[in-house]
């Protein structure tokens, strides 16, 4: 069979060809909520992962999106991680292989590409309920992805199980599909606006070839915007802070308000009435003030629409179609600006669907490749300079080795040699972005750091040349072959797909991370609390600790509260204090220590940080004396409660280097390291 499928940020679609035509899998519509059940949106597959509110079991799709508190969208936005800001105008601090960001589920984070492989592998499980097998795909990728975005996107399909024969942006695919059912020639503009990104694509189509000639894009900007400042409106209208909500309610509120899109969105629609959650007199929501939320938004949006007609020195006129998809393009407001900017109509939604026309393209790009489309070819362009850095002046220069819009596959040569005599190795930093900027620029983005080593590194510099081919596969994939110009020695042979922070293939890991998270589904997630029976005294509800026999006469021991209910906690990937950390900790080390009277230090600072629904846990330990506040819990004051208590200490940090002013925490068993290592606790 042969399979396309759009891998989108708020939904995905899976199609296939049928010999002469394309259909649209439908992989998870018995899951289709009854408020959801609108024309079209059974054959979408949200790209929503997260875990059920009471079994704590992994859920995927229309269930994560509408029946969890806390669904995780926008995966695919995380795959195109930038690197962290540049400290000290240091290049290299950049770190030109960027952390991939990640996704927590409970209290166990999953790097994005595991995340993205798990949902590409329910849509192959929804494909096998339709009694076929999708064991290869044409993938798509917005046509401004960085190279980043590209390798992950690919990896995570293939950690599914799924071989992608070719990556294809998402502009060409819609194009693709529309061609083939409205056959014609001539120059098509897709502009491409979905959930998480817009791409707007100059195509050219003649003799049955496609190809890109032009391309811009924002890689953030979508329906999830559009949201938001439906919310603010909503918000503004009742005379309340969306702030203040509980975050389950928060996220049925955001549910709501993306219905309440919809419906502005259809056409004669002028006002909508709007029934908040939690008991709120409802509010009308006119279509001309929601327009006018979100006109910034649009005029944003038009801002690639201009560049890319420029690039290439384009009209209107010049123009034979006009064709616009995701699901934000298909906001009457979106629809009016672009057909004033163009001075023309575009197609109508009927003759290219916005939704599904991604996947279909794909699909047929996937029966061109088998070659069952013989009159068929599809020629697709880069969308960045790819370049490589050198030092100028204070900041970084980018040279350029492939420019933008060089049809796919494409190469770029370089020559390369050490700096001085003696240097044992030639380093490369591989960049794509625009190459009319600086290659710090925040718009580039710092591709990979390859080093040549140098086979005579005592011989003059002229003698160690090094011949550098860059080679763009048709799926935008960069491989790179460097010989030594004298003596022909290959010395670098490898595709670049190294975005691990030490330089390993990014898939390394990944399939056992992969296991262990769609084990999830039928186990609940490591750390969950559950609500206990009835205590004596009558009061129910989940127990921060589980019950203990104590008396006044048990030995302490003290915790350190603080570093385990941050853990794994970085700038990258922020995240409130978790009880159910602490909950599974305390539970390990009830375990290993059961004679003890456990006491947990937390600062002030993060029992106020805790989320809504952990407040009451820690105020009933606090109040049962399971838990001591102080206004900081720093090291110091953790040792202070212990030496008060005459107590053995358990922290995440080495509390041995205050041995000065607490000599005792050196002696023999006051004090134990403690470390997470995957979903355990370990004793060090």
């Amino acid at each position: 069979m042969t399979y396309g499928i759009d891998f989108g940020t708020s939904n995905s679609v899976v199609a296939r060809w049928s010999g002469n035509a394309t259909e649209v899998i439908r992989v998870d519509s018995a899951g289709l909520p009854a408020e959801w059940n609108r024309p079209g949106f059974d054959e979408l597959f949200p790209s929503v992962v997260s875990l059920r509110d009471i079994q704590r079991t992994l859920c995927f799709g229309w269930s994560a999106k509408c029946e969890t508190a806390d669904p995780q969208d926008a995966v695919k936005r995380m795959l195109a991680s930038r690197p962290r800001a540049v400290e000290d105008g240091d290049f290299r601090s950049a770190g030109t292989v960027p952390e991939e960001q990640q996704v927590w589920l409970g209290d166990e984070p999953f790097r994005s590409t595991t995340v993205a492989a798990a949902l590409f592998e329910r849509m192959r499980d929804g494909v096998r309920r339709n009694l076929r097998d999708m064991d290869e795909a044409v993938v798509t990728v917005p046509a401004n992805a960085t190279g980043a975005a590209r390798y992950r996107t690919r990896a995570a399909a293939r950690l599914a199980g799924i071989k992608v024969k070719a990556l294809i942006n998402e502009p060409t695919a819609a194009a693709i599909s529309y061609a083939h059912d409205y056959p014609g020639e001539g120059c098509f503009l897709v502009f491409d606006w979905g959930g998480g990104t817009i791409d707007v694509t100059l195509l050219e189509h003649y003799d049955g070839i496609f190809d890109e000639v032009a391309s811009r894009g924002i890689t953030a900007l979508g329906g999830l915007e559009f949201d938001e400042e439906l919310v603010k409106l909503v918000f503004a209208k009742l005379g309340t802070d969306f702030g203040t909500l509980p975050r389950a309610d928060a996220r049925r509120w955001r549910r709501h308000v993306e219905l309440t899109k919809i419906a502005l969105s259809q056409p004669g629609a002028e006002e909508v009435l709007f029934e908040p959650l939690g008991g709120l007199p409802p509010v009308v929501i006119h279509r001309e003030e929601f327009e006018q939320a979100v006109q910034p938004l649009v005029r944003r949006a038009l801002v690639p629409l201009e560049e890319c007609l420029q690039d290439v020195g384009f009209t209107a006129e010049n123009l034979d179609a006009v064709l616009m998809i995701g699901g934000t393009s298909q906001i009457p407001l979106v629809r009016r600006e672009v057909e004033r900017i163009l001075g023309r109509q575009v197609v109508d939604s009927t003759l290219c669907n916005p939704m599904t026309a991604v996947a279909r393209g794909a699909a047929i790009t996937a029966a061109e490749i088998d070659g069952l489309i013989p009159e068929t070819t599809i020629s697709v362009a880069t969308s960045h300079d790819l370049g490589l850095t050198f030092q100028a002046g204070g900041r970084r220069g980018f040279a350029t080795l492939i420019p933008r819009y060089s049809t796919l596959p494409a190469r770029g040569t370089s020559s390369a040699m050490p700096a001085t005599r003696g240097a044992a190795k030639v380093v490369l930093e591989i960049v794509e972005g625009d190459g009319q900027r600086a290659a710090d620029d925040e718009r580039t983005f710092p591709l990979a750091r390859l080093e040549l080593r140098v086979p005579q590194p005592h011989s003059d510099p002229s003698a160690n040349v090094f011949d550098v081919d860059y080679h763009y596969d048709r799926s935008g994939i960069l491989k790179v072959h460097a010989k030594t110009r004298h003596s022909g020695t290959v010395i670098l042979d490898e595709e670049l797909d190294c975005f691990g922070p030490d330089g390993t293939p990014i898939a390394q890991g990944l399939d056992r991370e992969l296991a262990r998270l769609l084990k999830r589904i039928d186990e609940p997630v490591a750390g969950a609390l559950t609500p206990p029976p009835v205590r004596a005294e009558g009061r129910t509800g989940p127990l921060l600790f589980p019950e203990v026999e104590e008396n006044e006469s048990s030995p302490s021991l003290v915790v350190d509260g603080r570093g385990i209910m941050t853990a794994g906690r970085t700038a990258a990937s922020p995240r409130p204090p978790s009880v159910n950390l602490l909950g599974s900790a305390l539970k390990a080390i009830r375990t290993r220590y059961p004679e003890r009277r456990v006491v947990t230090v937390l600062g002030n600072d993060i029992v106020d940080a805790v989320e809504y629904d952990g407040q009451d846990l820690v105020e009933q330990a606090v109040a049962e004396g399971l838990i001591v506040t102080v206004p900081t819990a720093s090291p110091q004051a953790v040792l202070n409660v212990a030496q008060q208590l005459d107590a053995m200490v358990v922290s995440m940090e080495d509390l041995t280097r205050f041995r000065a002013p607490h000599p005792w925490v050196t002696e023999t068993g006051r004090f134990v390291k403690l470390a997470r290592v995957e979903w355990n606790w370990v004793f060090v």
